[in-house]
């Protein structure tokens, strides 16, 4: 197999492993020592920067549902929030002779930044404290994201220079970031490391599938039974997808996706590819103008050519999706607004669906819109009452995977569930599994809380039962 075709396999195996938007990986699994935010890279870019959450959106929330329009310039904001450009922490690092910046959502913490935080945290407490699960302030919190953007670990000063020197133009500025696959506002760990404690007595009742979805939530203002509390409304996450842009000199190519109705038609009636997205319509090798990438200290560059944003800015949360697009101002971008525009580089060649309820109440199929994005619009509506839809070709694989809505697969976050057992039960989990089907939400909604490969809180049962052995 040659290098091209190796790289597309990879990216489509891994993206198959990934359906239904759980909290696993996606994209090219090509592995890479700078994936992640390790210290070095933690120390350039500084503490990531809090998600600026319109708290209005909650009492918008009728208009949303009602509202293709109002929903999707609302969405359009929020991205705009998320890619706004946050200037990094060491002052010495800068392009075309400005201060280098990243998107703020790129400043997020990943897996392992929670590892080392949580580890140092709950290392830290007295063991009475440790026995007693004192659960973390959100002074301790910030205290310890103010130690791990300092820190270097093992690392010495001279790695730091020495990875610091390796930073020569936007694209490797932009590579600080690493290429993980989810990344967290603080708001997110600040949640995890306050309710510790519940979360970990919870754990058990999961593995005995002891919590039913027809069971009540605790309270009218909880309906996560794994926490004390649900996440607050600065709460956002990001997954990526990732795909290797070159192999030494060769580039390898990104399949191309097709968003049009006729295509979407064809994929709701599962007269396409079984209602999937397939393998693409053909290849493309976008400049790093034209499509957000990274490069890494070594030379290897990651393109990205999508995400998926969800913020709890509404209780059941806001569910974004961006996908690159060869045609950016067709259909789902045929709205992109001047806030986007501005920002300038990749952002104007990505489309965004969204969706805010598992229903769609716009009595307008064409969700108030003219031209290509009434009509894709169209060709996804079911009717008011029907189930809503959103989706990403490059991040939701396998059949029916083209035809779902995000927010109806991640209810199940938290359960015996995954997205094969999930998309290959239509009696179960009819629609796509798009329809409501859970009174109670075990982990807000957020599969990488307790799923692999990201499973947070596997991280938090790590070091509770290590302690407890030790403390004994």
């Amino acid at each position: 197999m040659n290098r091209t075709l190796l790289g597309i396999t990879l990216s489509l195996a891994a993206l198959a492993a990934a359906a239904c938007s759980g909290g696993g990986a996606t994209g090219d699994d090509a592995s890479t020592d700078e994936g992640e935010l390790r210290p070095l890279e933690r120390k350039a870019v500084g503490k990531a920067a809090e998600y600026p959450a319109d708290t209005t959106l909650r009492a918008r929330l009728e208009t949303l549902e009602s509202s293709q329009k109002a929903r999707r310039e609302a969405a359009w904001k929020a991205v705009a929030r998320i890619l706004q450009p946050v200037k990094v922490a060491d002052p010495t690092l800068k392009v075309d002779g400005k201060p280098a910046t990243i998107p703020l959502f790129r400043t997020w913490y990943g897996k392992d930044d929670f590892e080392r935080m949580f580890g140092k945290m709950y290392g830290d407490l007295p063991a009475n404290a440790r026995k007693e699960r004192k659960p973390f302030t959100l002074a301790d919190a910030r205290r310890a994201f103010e130690w791990n953007a300092s820190s270097l670990g093992s690392s010495t000063d001279q790695d730091y220079f020495d990875r610091i020197a390796k930073v020569q133009n936007d694209t490797s500025v932009q590579g600080l970031g690493g290429n993980h696959r989810v990344a967290y506002s603080p708001a997110i760990f600040e949640h995890l490391m306050s309710d510790y404690g519940t979360l970990v007595d919870c754990l058990p009742k999961l593995d005995a599938n002891a919590i039913q979805p027809e069971d009540e939530p605790a309270s009218a203002t909880n309906f996560a039974p794994c926490f004390r509390k649900e996440f607050p409304a600065d709460a956002a996450l990001v997954k990526m997808s990732w795909y290797r842009a070159n192999f030494g000199s060769e580039r390898l190519p990104l399949p191309t996706y097709d968003t049009s109705a006729a295509t979407l038609k064809a994929k709701m009636d599962g007269s396409s590819d079984q209602g999937a997205w397939g393998k693409g319509v053909g290849k493309a090798d976008p400049d790093d103008a034209s499509i957000y990438t990274v490069g890494m200290s070594d030379g290897t560059r990651f393109r990205m050519p999508a995400l998926h944003l969800v913020t709890k800015e509404l209780r059941e949360w806001l569910w974004i999706t961006l996908w690159w697009s060869e045609t950016p101002d067709e259909d789902f971008g045929a709205d992109r607004p001047e806030e986007i525009k501005k920002l300038g580089g990749p952002w104007s060649h990505y489309k965004m669906s969204v969706v805010v309820s598992y229903e769609e109440r716009d009595p307008d199929p064409r969700g108030g819109y003219e031209g290509s994005l009434g009509d894709a619009i169209q060709a996804t509506y079911g009717g008011v009452g029907k189930p809503s839809w959103a989706s990403n070709p490059y991040l939701e694989k396998g059949a029916p995977n083209a035809q779902s809505n995000c927010i109806g697969c991640h209810q199940h976050a938290g359960t015996r569930e995954n997205s094969e057992s999930i998309l290959g039960a239509p009696d179960r989990f009819p629609q796509a599994s798009r329809t409501k089907l859970r009174k109670n939400f075990p982990m807000d909604y957020l599969w990488a809380v307790s799923s692999a490969p990201e499973r947070l809180a596997g991280i938090i049962e790590d070091q509770v039962k290590h302690y407890d052995s030790v403390d004994r």
